[in-house]
């Protein structure tokens, strides 16, 4: 039973992914993640991915493909909860062949609905673990502990280099210029869900939990 995440930067994806990745023991597949893990390499193919987060535009569709499809097939026996992909249309179309060449489908899509506005105090406010990837906001989802994980008790909690101003007008105007004509895409196909993602974690979780 696989499952779409679909919304702008900072709605909330990340945080109800692991969420339901421990809940119902879901594949959280991150392409934002799955690119910074190459970039991480040194690779030749990592240093265009950095190129394009530096400048807040989305990768290339070859790019983000080729690393969905290896680890895909990776974790085909599990339930997959995409988060942050597909961002087009011609994506969501090559994900459909993925899936269906191994013989799954989708479940449900879940759009996150947030303002721009929303958006943009989030990500200010929005800090990562540097130990073990979990993902805070200093407003709406603080750490238990005030600068502490409180998945691993790391310290390190810092911000990602791309959540500064004039990255995320571009990542904002990418996402509703590119991705936002994914709604009407699944609506069409009976299988979307509209989260009013500007709600408390436990409503946002409830919302989605009541859909599935």
């Amino acid at each position: 039973m696989h499952l779409i995440f679909l919304g702008p930067p900072a709605c909330g994806k990340g945080t109800q992914s692991a969420i339901l990745e421990q809940k119902y023991g879901y594949y959280h597949l991150s392409t934002g993640d799955l690119m910074r893990r190459e970039v991480a390499t040194g690779s030749e193919l990592g240093k265009t991915i950095k190129l394009n987060i530096e400048k807040g535009v989305l990768a290339a569709s070859e790019i983000v493909n080729e690393l969905l499809k290896k680890d895909v097939e990776n974790h085909k026996q599990m339930s997959i909860l995409f988060d942050g992909y597909p961002r087009k249309i011609d994506q969501a179309k090559f994900l459909d062949s993925v899936l269906e060449k191994n013989k799954d489908t989708l479940k449900r899509v879940f759009y996150f609905d947030i303002d721009a506005e929303e958006l943009f105090q989030r990500i200010l406010s929005r800090v990562t673990c540097n130990a073990c990837g979990a993902v805070y906001n200093l407003r709406t989802n603080p750490p238990k502990e005030d600068g502490v994980c409180d998945s691993c008790g790391s310290h390190e909690l810092v911000r990602r280099g791309d959540d500064n101003e004039e990255i995320l007008k571009n990542r904002i105007q990418s996402f509703f210029e590119e991705t936002a004509p994914l709604r009407e895409f699944y609506q069409k196909r009976g299988i979307l869900s509209v989260i009013n993602a500007r709600a408390p974690v436990e409503i946002v979780t409830e919302q989605i939990i009541n859909a599935l």
